[in-house]
């Protein structure tokens, strides 16, 4: 993934589970789509054009509920009061579906364990720690027992 300084292709770059069974065996690359890239990319790219010299895009210019493209599947962590227990500023309807999550969740910590929302915001420290979005992507079996893509 390319970050604000440049490409991150070191080494040491975590890369999260892809293609590694539970035993630690590799099993196969995860195969994602070209449009699904190009989306990553475009959110990317969004993320930048907020900078605006700063390190972080600004918490007040981030409205993901008015990105019909990613919106309903996106999460925004608000770390103005710390990185400990990021506050959830937004969560879109389908990742919201997707967890089973009929509540407001008001932080981090109350994140359902083994569910999609779980597994993205289990990152948040490595966004902190780059200074930029992170690419990853990864698989797990969800709470209904289904094999899932994320990234």
């Amino acid at each position: 993934m390319d970050t604000g300084r440049g490409f991150d292709d070191r080494p040491d770059t975590d890369h999260d589970d892809i293609g590694v069974s539970d035993s630690g065996a590799s099993e196969h690359r995860l195969n994602i789509g070209s449009d699904e890239r190009r989306m990553h990319v475009r959110a990317y790219n969004h993320w930048v054009s907020l900078l605006h010299g700063r390190a972080y895009p600004s918490i007040e210019d981030l409205n993901p509920g008015k990105i019909a493209d990613f919106g309903p599947h996106s999460v925004l962590l608000d770390f103005s009061k710390g990185v400990e227990n990021p506050a959830i500023r937004y969560l879109g309807g389908s990742l919201r579906e997707e967890c089973g999550v009929t509540a407001d969740i008001t932080y981090v910590a109350e994140v359902p364990s083994r569910s999609l929302l779980s597994r993205l915001t289990d990152h948040y420290l490595q966004i902190i720690a780059n200074r930029a979005p992170i690419g990853f992507e990864a698989e797990f079996v969800g709470q209904r027992g289904h094999n899932t893509l994320y990234r």
